[in-house]
C-alpha cells in the first residue's frame, strides 16, 4: 500500500488516520490483521497542515454557565481513554494550527513576548467595546489602527492581575501555545474617546449606544494609582476574524481540518501540567479564542489559549480562593468527609500559609503536589491524560532554564522585587517537583538512535534532570518488524549498565526493512521502567532512521479519572 510523500507534513485528516490505526493496534491487534503500513515514507511527521477550506466557518456564542455544569456534572467526549491522537509516530506532538515547537528560544526573546508589539501609540484611544467578562476592560484602537484588549487590576490589589496576563502568556507561549502578546502600560481617564459605532451589550442580548457611564463604571472596578492613572495589560489582537473559543471536549463541526476530538489532543492533556505549574485554574472554553486566518491562500482556524489574570496567585478580580487548585467547585469527596462533622471538616487547604508579597496574591510551594492538582471545574481534556502525556508536558516545562522563568517573571514588572525573586523561585521549584513526579512515573526512555556502527544510544529524562538516579541496568530486545502486519519476530537480547548499548549480528540489511527495539531499565528505584519503551528504525541507505516510538505499548483502554486517565475495570 503506498500513499504520496509529504516530506514533513501532513493533512490533519490523514494524521487523524494513522493516529487512529495506532490506538486501534493496541485494542484490537489481536484480534484482526492490519490493513495498513504502521508507518509511512514521511514519518516522522513534523508539521501537520490545513488543507481543507475552512472559510465558511462561522462564530458562536459559548455559554459560560452551560460549559461550566456539563463539565461539573456531565462527562463530556469519549468516554474511553486511548493514547493521544495528535502525536506523531515518535510520540511528539508536530507542529500545527494548535502547536508549535519552540526550541532555541533565549531569555531575552521570552521576555518581549510573541512578537514586537510593545503597546498602543501615544494619543487618544478609541474605545469600541467593553468587557464582557467579569474582569473590568475594553477594546481601544490607538492612533496607528492598531486593536488592544485592555484589562486591570483589581481594587486594592495593585499588580495581581496584570502581571499574572504577562507572565503566564509568556510562559504557555514558550511552551508552545499560540497566544496573544501582552504589555503592560498605564491608562488615564482622559486618553479615552468613545468611537463613533462603539455599542454595548444590555439585558436581553439588546445592544445600544455605549455611553460615558460605561466607561466609568468599568474604570470603577479597576484599581486607580495616587496619581490618578491605572496600570493596564494590553493584549494586541490576534490576526485573523475571531471565532470565540474551542471546547475542550469534542470538534468543531463546521471546521473541516478539526478531525480529532479536542480531549484526545496531547497539547491540551498536557495543559493539565502547565495549569499546575502556574496555578491557571480558570482553563476553560471563554478563555481560548480561535480564528479564521487566511495564509498562503488557504483559510484555517488557528487556536489560541487567552486570559491568564486568574492565574499564579490571581483570580483575575482579586486573590484567588484557598480552594482553588485543591478541589474543584462541586466535588463529592470532601463533602462527605464534612458529613459526619456537620460541615466543620478542616481541609488540608484551608490550613496553608501563603507568603505575603505585593502583586502575587494566593501562591505557594510547600505543599504543592503536581498529580492532586485541580483546576476550578473539571476539563475533558485533563481528565484522560495518561503518563505519557505528562511525562511529554513534564519535559516541556522542564526545557524552560531557570533564566527562561526568571526572564518571564521580569516582564510583570512587580514594583517590590521581593515579589519578582518569589515568583521566580516558586515557579523554579514547582517545575522541579512537576518533574519528580510526571518524569519518573513511566518509562523515562527518550532520543534512541542506532548508528552505523551498530552503537543504540538513548537518554533517560529523569537521570539526566537529576530526578532519579540511575537504574542498575538497561535492557534491550530485539525485533524483526514487519511494517505491513505489525507482527514482530524477535532476534536477539542484549543489555548494559550505561545507556549505549550494542546491537546484535544478524539484524537485517535491506533498504526498506524495520527493527523493533524494546527498551526498558531495571534495579531503580521505579518499577514502571521495567515497562518496555518500544522504538522503530526503518533501515535508509545512510544507516537506521528512528521512525516510531510508543511510550506505553502495553496500556490498554482506560477512563477518564478525577484528575487524570486510570485503568479500565469492568
Amino acid at each position: 500500500m503506498k500513499r504520496p510523500s509529504m516530506s514533513h507534513t501532513r493533512s490533519a485528516g490523514s494524521l487523524l488516520i494513522v493516529a487512529s490505526a495506532v490506538v486501534a493496534s493496541s485494542i484490537l491487534y489481536a484480534q484482526s490483521p492490519r490493513t495498513a503500513p504502521r508507518f509511512y515514507d514521511d514519518d516522522p511527521v513534523a508539521r501537520v497542515t490545513d488543507t481543507q477550506d475552512a472559510s465558511k466557518v462561522q462564530s458562536r456564542d459559548i455559554s459560560l454557565y452551560f460549559d461550566a455544569l456539563i463539565n461539573l456534572f456531565g462527562r463530556p467526549g469519549e468516554p474511553v481513554v486511548t493514547r493521544a491522537r495528535s502525536v506523531n509516530t515518535i510520540d511528539e506532538v508536530p507542529d500545527s494550527s494548535w502547536y508549535t515547537n519552540r526550541a532555541g528560544l533565549t531569555p531575552e526573546q521570552i521576555q518581549r513576548g510573541p512578537t514586537e508589539d510593545t503597546g498602543p501609540a501615544q494619543g487618544k484611544w478609541l474605545v469600541s467595546r467593553k468587557s464582557n467578562g467579569i474582569s473590568p476592560g475594553f477594546t481601544i484602537t490607538d492612533p496607528n489602527g492598531h486593536r488592544y484588549f485592555v484589562k486591570f487590576d483589581p481594587p486594592k490589589w495593585p499588580e495581581l492581575g496584570t502581571a499574572a496576563e504577562v507572565v503566564v502568556s509568556r510562559l504557555y507561549h514558550a511552551l508552545g501555545y499560540h497566544t496573544a502578546q501582552t504589555s503592560l502600560g498605564s491608562l488615564r481617564r482622559e486618553d479615552l474617546v468613545i468611537a463613533p459605532d462603539a455599542t454595548v451589550r444590555i439585558q436581553g442580548g439588546k445592544r445600544r449606544r455605549m455611553r460615558e457611564s460605561d466607561i466609568d463604571e468599568q474604570l470603577g472596578r479597576a484599581h486607580r494609582s495616587p496619581d490618578g492613572s491605572y496600570r493596564a495589560v494590553f493584549s494586541l489582537a490576534l490576526p485573523g476574524t475571531p471565532l470565540e473559543g474551542f471546547k475542550y471536549a469534542g470538534t468543531r463541526s463546521d471546521d473541516p481540518n478539526d478531525v480529532i476530538p479536542h480531549e484526545d489532543r496531547r497539547e491540551l492533556r498536557a495543559l493539565r501540567v502547565f495549569g499546575a505549574w502556574v496555578n491557571h485554574t480558570d482553563a476553560k472554553a471563554i478563555n481560548s479564542l480561535d480564528t479564521l486566518v487566511t495564509e498562503n491562500g488557504r483559510a484555517f482556524v488557528r487556536h489560541h489559549v487567552i486570559d491568564f489574570n486568574a492565574a499564579v496567585g490571581s483570580a483575575g478580580i482579586g486573590v484567588r480562593e484557598r480552594r482553588d487548585g485543591y478541589e474543584y467547585l462541586a466535588e463529592s469527596g470532601p463533602a462527605w468527609k464534612a458529613l459526619p462533622s456537620l460541615g466543620f471538616y478542616v481541609r488540608p487547604w484551608m490550613t496553608i500559609r501563603y507568603p505575603s508579597y505585593p502583586g502575587i496574591g494566593r501562591f505557594e510551594l510547600a505543599r504543592f503536589e503536581p498529580e492532586k492538582w485541580r483546576p476550578r471545574v473539571p476539563n475533558p481534556a485533563y481528565v484522560r491524560s495518561r503518563a505519557d502525556d505528562t511525562f511529554w508536558g513534564a519535559r516541556k516545562v522542564m526545557g524552560l532554564s531557570d533564566d527562561m522563568i526568571r526572564a518571564a517573571v521580569k516582564a510583570g514588572r512587580y514594583s517590590d522585587p521581593r515579589s519578582e525573586q518569589f515568583l521566580a523561585d516558586a515557579l523554579i521549584e514547582r517545575r522541579n517537583k512537576i518533574a519528580q513526579v510526571w518524569l519518573t512515573g513511566v518509562n523515562p526512555i527518550v532520543n534512541p538512535a542506532l548508528g552505523a556502527d551498530g552503537a543504540l544510544t538513548f537518554g533517560n529524562a529523569a537521570v539526566e534532570q537529576a530526578r532519579a538516579p540511575a537504574p542498575s541496568e538497561y535492557k534491550a530486545v530485539w525485533n524483526r518488524f514487519d511494517n505491513a502486519t505489525g507482527a514482530a519476530e524477535r532476534l536477539s537480547e542484549t543489555s548494559g549498565a550505561s545507556a549505549r548499548l550494542q546491537a546484535p549480528s544478524g539484524l537485517p540489511s535491506a533498504e526498506g526493512t524495520f527493527i523493533r527495539v524494546d527498551l526498558s531499565a531495571t534495579g531503580g528505584a521505579h518499577p514502571s521502567w521495567a515497562s518496555p519503551v518500544h522504538a522503530y528504525f526503518r533501515r535508509v541507505a545512510s544507516g537506521w532512521k528512528l521512525v516510531g516510538l510508543d511510550r506505553m505499548p502495553g496500556a490498554g483502554p482506560m477512563r477518564p479519572g478525577l484528575v487524570g486517565a486510570e485503568p479500565l475495570r469492568p
